[in-house]
């Protein structure tokens, strides 16, 4: 909390002021409030527990201690935050977690992969984008162009045949690299899709022609 020292604390009762302290007292209240705004004449200690209303904060000046505990909105925004390093045992997210730049990561990544099937003929869809492919029926699995359904370059899709027909993989106006062939050898063959740029693609895994 902030403390306003008033001067002149000796004001005695039914004894006069003269003009000359009242002005006094006044400069020091202005001094004391325009302080304020600038973020000064705030006690040292700590905020045991710091409600912050839904106003954004432009400048926040936090006394010397440890805040301990800190209420914040549901939904917080960021705009080039610097919040140290950042240390847990849990992470959970919704959405996609993106890796920028050339980090390494280390230690054991642990996921798991969605599967989508398909009896027959299936077209790559944008949410097959990291999952595998099983083809359990044969048939054509369908590339379609960037315009049809924009995938980031890098994407990786792995399909699977699972059954004993012969799954043939083909792009609807993309290129699609791979040898000998692009076809899956046999049942429980699998090979996987890598989207090299717009347009063209990379099949690697156990193929035929």
């Amino acid at each position: 909390m902030a403390t306003l020292t008033i001067p002149f604390p000796d004001f005695q009762n039914g004894q006069p002021i003269i003009a000359a302290q009242h002005n006094a007292n006044n400069a020091q209240i202005v001094n004391f409030n325009n302080g304020l705004s600038a973020g000064l004449n705030f006690d040292t200690g700590a905020i045991g527990t710091a409600s912050i209303a839904s106003q954004a904060i432009t400048t926040a000046l936090i006394a010397d201690a440890n805040v301990t505990s800190i209420k914040l909105a549901a939904s917080l925004t960021l705009t080039t935050p610097n919040i140290g390093v950042a240390t847990g045992t849990s992470l959970g997210l919704s959405g996609n977690l993106t890796v920028l730049g050339s980090a390494a990561v280390t230690g054991n990544v642990v996921y798991h992969v969605d599967t989508t099937t398909s009896v027959t003929n299936y077209t790559l869809v944008l949410a097959d984008d990291g999952k595998v492919v099983e083809m359990s029926g044969g048939g054509t699995l369908t590339v379609p162009t960037n315009a049809v359904v924009a995938f980031p370059i890098g994407t990786q899709i792995t399909v699977l045949q699972t059954g004993a027909s012969q799954v043939t993989v083909a792009g609807a106006g993309v290129t699609i690299n791979g040898t000998p062939g692009l076809k899956l050898r046999t049942q429980w063959s699998s090979a996987t899709l890598l989207k090299r740029a717009t347009d063209t693609w990379v099949l690697m895994g156990d193929l035929s022609a």
